[in-house]
């Protein structure tokens, strides 16, 4: 048996369809097909009932599932234990971040590790969905969050203010006309920031556009589609910061798991990056 069928297995049954589990491994639909088909006939058994709503488990599908996942579980420990014991400074190391930091921030660290570490290769996912850190999806991780997950370890290595936030040329609003002025939402993942929340029961019914990621929100206030609410650590020319919101406050966590944390490449990108927000001069950010 093909594990890497059982991967496709697994994906196909979380997303319940073969174009979102092709997105989901950055495969072709055909490929997912074609291995699908391929794993059915490695077990004599149709996994899935093929409906017009998508894939569905069959009984035994839902049995091979339950095994693939302790089969997966298994090969993730021993792929980070192996891993931990790797106290060499070269190689590769995933990051992922928001964009506004890969933007701002990682370059600084990157630029160092260069001079200092040119074995080390850094990749660099930029986005506000999270990655598995327990599946190694990324190594370490730089994330704003109030509630770091506890089955990992990290660092909290900033505190954050929340804006609201127009474009320059914008005459300050009293908290009194933001009543009625035009705000960027959030929606997919960043709903999950209290922040979003707070800003969605108080002007939700005055959100006229909605974003996925931070950059993205800047960039429509800077062109005047309406208000956004940002973190301090999120730079953008031609944003004036018209109302700190005293009811909100964040923080930014550097993030990887226990099995990583020896790793030497690791953690010589974790201090890199520790350096590299100790450069940061922006007054309403305050490291702790």
């Amino acid at each position: 048996m093909n594990w890497n069928d059982l991967k496709i297995f697994i994906a196909i049954a979380e997303a319940g369809t073969l174009a979102g589990a092709a997105r989901t491994l950055a495969q072709n639909h055909s490929t997912v097909f074609r291995r699908l088909n391929a794993l059915e006939s490695d077990v004599r058994t149709r996994l899935f009932e093929r409906l017009a709503t998508g894939y569905t488990l069959t009984p035994a599908g839902e049995r091979m599932l339950e095994l693939a996942r302790q089969a997966d579980d298994a090969v993730t420990t021993i792929d980070r234990e192996l891993v931990g014991r790797d106290l060499d400074p070269t190689g590769t190391v995933r990051l992922t971040t928001a964009p506004d930091l890969a933007r701002l921030v990682v370059p600084r660290a990157i630029k160092a590790l260069r001079r200092s570490h040119p074995g080390i290769l850094v990749e660099v996912s930029a986005g506000d969905s999270d990655y598995d850190l327990n599946r190694r999806e990324a190594d370490l991780a730089l994330r704003a969050t109030t509630r770091p997950p506890e089955h990992l370890v990290g660092r909290k290595v900033m505190s954050l203010s929340w804006w609201i936030a127009g474009r320059s040329r914008s005459a300050s609003r009293t908290w009194r006309a933001l009543a009625d002025a035009d705000f960027i939402g959030a929606e997919r993942a960043l709903m999950r920031l209290d922040a979003f929340q707070w800003l969605e029961k108080h002007y939700g019914h005055r959100v006229v556009a909605r974003a996925n990621d931070l950059s993205t929100m800047a960039g429509l206030a800077r062109a005047g589609v309406g208000l956004a609410l940002l973190p301090s650590d999120v730079q953008e020319p031609g944003l004036k910061r018209l109302h700190r919101v005293p009811d909100l406050a964040g923080e930014l966590w550097l993030l990887t798991h226990p099995d990583l944390r020896h790793v030497q490449r690791i953690r010589t990108v974790w201090d890199a990056l520790i350096d590299a927000l100790g450069d940061e001069d922006d007054p309403d950010v305050n490291p702790p």
